[in-house]
């Protein structure tokens, strides 16, 4: 049987990891991890994204979902909108929805 926690949220990596190791016991197996990311950019992405590379060559299974949320300060177009949606990336293995929201 698995039990879960979760961390609390916190700005900066250096807290969350600090809130986890508070948690964690030495002599647990992580048998799996979820990262939440909120926020307008993703700085340090790409060493996150070196990290987990490493860790999918050595047989973990990794899935993920995004969320990017753009607001903008005055309508946009509806080819503008368009356009963003037909330059989204393909997702591998996973899926791409569009929410619009109409004033």
């Amino acid at each position: 049987m698995s039990n879960f926690f979760e961390s609390e949220s916190f700005v900066f990596p250096a807290q969350v990891r600090q809130d986890v190791a508070s948690r964690l016991e030495k002599t647990k197996k992580i048998k799996s991890l979820e990262f939440y990311l909120k926020g307008e950019a993703l700085e340090g992405a790409k060493n996150f994204s070196d990290a987990l590379f490493i860790l999918k060559q050595r047989g973990a299974k990794i899935s993920h979902e995004v969320v990017i949320k753009l607001s903008f300060p005055k309508h946009i177009s509806r080819e503008g909108v368009l356009a963003l949606v037909e330059n989204m990336p393909k997702a591998r293995n996973g899926s791409l929805k569009v929410r619009v929201e109409i004033d």
